[in-house]
């Protein structure tokens, strides 16, 4: 069995298509390092120019109005709460002026809290615009959602311990980066590349039958070592990404594992803070179970159909099927989290987003485990099952 493990070792990472597949990988990496990282722009950002002029303008009115008897209601309310937003206002202008990153986030983490008190439930007050461009009818909600975030976020940089810069406070370091990513499209990228790994792994044999007739073993074991393969060679995809993650450290400092993750509770609707190292800890058990996940259907379907573009095809669709059925809002009439496709994207299940936008409690990080880990389970013993009739051979 371990001759025929590494015998596949070696087939695995001297295939071209394979080393193809981690050239692009590297590609893409120093490419985003390089290109796409530096220009990112948060929408809530360290802008001194917009706080100024905030100030200026809450503080015009402060005083163009303050001396009125008799004023409207509506002027009334506005100067009770504007004057303590101004004062939030200064304390991070002076505290970025003086360099004092601990004042500007205890500032802002009090900012955006007292912010979001106000603008919620309001139908005068708004949001950063940015969270309303493109037509986003859900500018509001996102807003709040937003705001939340940020607040939690500097909430848990005044009770930690990190080195507090403006890069971080904007997630530009390389931990942050990854953070953002894997909130996005980075699981997909990952689970695309264990697909075209795992695509041609058993009908590869095809070329090799007498040689593979020569391994003793039992069609079920070659499969599992076959498995065992693809997953290494997937997590392997890491190190040509990891090149990307050191330009960003280089670039904008690397952060720590202890910075704080804010963490949705739909139930609540309020935010947490989990650190960092347990946010990629957890992400990078759910991606494992993801592709083991991938690997278990190929290895089935190659048994099955013995075509690699169905391999590809069912193995996209399980990917792209979310965005299928997706509607916002949805998870209040629909068992959206019994579909496995539901959890996709990882970093989203973790962080609560995927609650928040599907309006459900439901879509959990446990929750996405059981179902996915039952999945793969479920697929592995059909594979098993299947690999023992003679109908289904490795080779023919």
């Amino acid at each position: 069995m371990w001759n025929y493990f590494k015998w596949e070792l070696k087939q695995f990472f001297t295939n071209k298509k394979n080393i193809a597949v981690y050239l692009i990988l590297l590609f893409l990496a120093v490419y985003f390092a390089l290109k796409v990282a530096p220009s990112y722009e948060p929408i809530e950002k360290v802008d001194v120019a917009e706080m100024e002029a905030r100030y200026e303008t809450r503080d015009e009115f402060n005083k163009g109005v303050g001396g009125i008897k008799n004023k409207h209601t509506e002027v009334v309310y506005a100067l009770s709460i504007f004057l303590q937003w101004n004062n939030y206002d200064k304390a991070r202008i002076e505290a970025i002026r003086e360099k004092d990153y601990l004042k500007y986030a205890k500032a802002t983490a009090k900012w955006y809290k007292y912010s979001d008190q106000y603008i919620v439930k309001s139908k005068e007050l708004f949001y950063n615009p940015l969270y309303y461009t493109y037509n986003n009818s859900f500018g509001h909600a996102d807003g709040h959602y937003g705001y939340g975030y940020t607040s939690s976020r500097f909430t848990g940089y005044v009770e930690g311990e990190s080195k507090l810069s403006i890069e971080l406070f904007e997630e530009r370091t390389a931990l942050q980066t990854l953070q953002r990513l894997l909130n996005s499209y980075l699981p997909v990228v990952l689970f695309i590349s264990c697909i075209l790994f795992s695509v041609d792994i058993v009908l590869k044999d095809r070329r090799y039958p007498s040689l593979l007739k020569g391994f003793p073993m039992a069609d079920w074991e070659k499969l599992w070592m076959k498995g065992l393969v693809a997953f290494l060679g997937s997590m392997v995809a890491v190190i040509p990404l990891c090149v990307g993650f050191i330009i960003i450290g280089i670039q904008s400092g690397f952060g720590d594992f202890s910075l704080p993750v804010p963490i949705y509770s739909y139930l609540e609707g309020t935010f947490t803070n989990m650190t960092m190292g347990t946010f990629i800890l957890q992400s990078t058990l759910f991606i494992s179970v993801w592709l083991l996940f991938f690997i278990a259907i190929i290895l089935f379907l190659s048994l099955i159909v013995k075509t690699e573009f169905i391999n590809l095809f069912v193995s996209f669709i399980v990917i792209a099927a979310e965005w299928l059925y997706f509607v916002r809002g949805m998870g209040t009439y629909t068992d959206i989290e019994r579909f496995p496709t539901s959890y996709v994207q990882v970093g989203q299940i973790i962080s609560g987003y995927k609650n928040f936008i599907y309006e459900s409690w439901h879509l959990t990080y446990q929750n996405g485990l059981i179902i996915v880990g039952s999945c793969t389970i479920l697929m592995m013993i059909l594979t098993l099952i299947v690999s023992q009739s003679k109908r289904f051979k490795l080779i023919d």
